[in-house]
């Protein structure tokens, strides 16, 4: 027997309902269940929570919470603000040891290298290979690199975890947390720098028809609730790996809004190069190249294999 599989869509207006698919030794069983609004409330109550109270036993300037109006210190743009708070929501951490050192790192994979050198070119610090891991981290431990960067995602940080961890580095650093805006535009870099970190951009076969999708994965709910919020699409529950949610687009409008996104708030990541070939598959698409008979077929697999090549 095939291992089973579920997922279940949630819809965008709040629906309570969603529908579950098993494949059980090839057959599809639909089963209706009932999410309870405790899903979009409690589990999103923490990162709110996380981020809107005032610390009772941070003392000095780091008790003082502000908002992300407020005026930072920054010599970079906002738009690289925004992008790096949005990496490092994603794939990064702040520490603070035990000596009371802080630190900023970030682990991404091999492919990725390019993205943080241009992160190295900004702000300085190390990059290194994780042992035993096909990955490299980024450390930054120099006060001064650190509080610039404090100063550039202040106020930009969202994952409710981070957000601690900005907060613990902020009262070390003397310097005011600030709450981000309630929400984002679509013309946040945030949204870049977090699909470098946990994006997508996949070409599968549906119905005997190449289909892309747009997608990004985490563990909270509330962490991809802003792209479903901002540029629609759905989030789906998958019960595997000990459950995760993942947003995706999928229609052409919306995979093309997206596109459209990112030519004005561009990613740093391998995947820049997959968004960069959207266009020609729709090309391709309308011409049905990826028919064996067609004579554009041979122009066809010339973009499978750019697809599929290797960064």
């Amino acid at each position: 027997m095939e291992t089973s599989m579920m997922h279940c869509a949630i819809c965008r207006n709040g629906s309570e309902s969603c529908i579950i698919t098993m494949y059980i030794s090839g057959i599809n069983i639909y089963k209706k269940i009932i999410i309870r609004p405790f899903l979009s409330q409690n589990m999103m109550s923490g990162a709110q929570s996380a981020g809107n109270q005032r610390p009772t036993h941070i003392a000095r300037v780091s008790s003082l919470v502000g908002t992300s109006e407020t005026t930072r210190a920054t010599p970079f743009t906002s738009q690289f603000c925004q992008w790096l708070a949005g990496l490092i929501d994603g794939d990064g951490s702040l520490k603070v040891s035990k000596a009371g050192h802080t630190s900023c790192e970030i682990t991404i994979g091999f492919a990725d290298l390019v993205c943080l050198r241009y992160l190295q070119d900004k702000l300085g610090g190390t990059i290194k290979p994780r042992s035993g891991e096909k990955a490299l981290r980024w450390r930054l431990h120099n006060k001064q690199g650190m509080i610039n960067t404090i100063n550039s995602i202040n106020g930009h940080i969202r994952h409710s975890a981070r957000q601690v961890q900005l907060h613990r580095v902020c009262q070390v650093l003397h310097i005011a947390p600030l709450r981000p805006a309630p929400s984002m535009d679509t013309y946040n870099a945030w949204f870049a720098g977090n699909f470098d970190a946990e994006g997508t951009v996949t070409l599968n076969n549906t119905n005997n028809q190449p289909q892309l999708t747009i997608s990004v994965t985490n563990k909270h709910y509330s962490d991809v609730q802003p792209y479903m919020d901002t540029f629609g699409g759905d989030i789906y529950f998958n019960s595997s790996q000990n459950g995760y949610y993942k947003w995706t687009v999928q229609s052409r409008v919306d995979v093309l809004a997206m596109l459209g996104y990112f030519k004005q708030c561009s990613p740093h990541s391998f995947k820049k190069q997959r968004l960069i070939l959207m266009n020609s598959f729709y090309q391709l698409y309308d011409l049905r190249a990826f028919i064996p008979e067609s004579i554009h077929h041979s122009a066809w697999q010339q973009f499978v294999n750019k697809w599929n090549a290797k960064i």
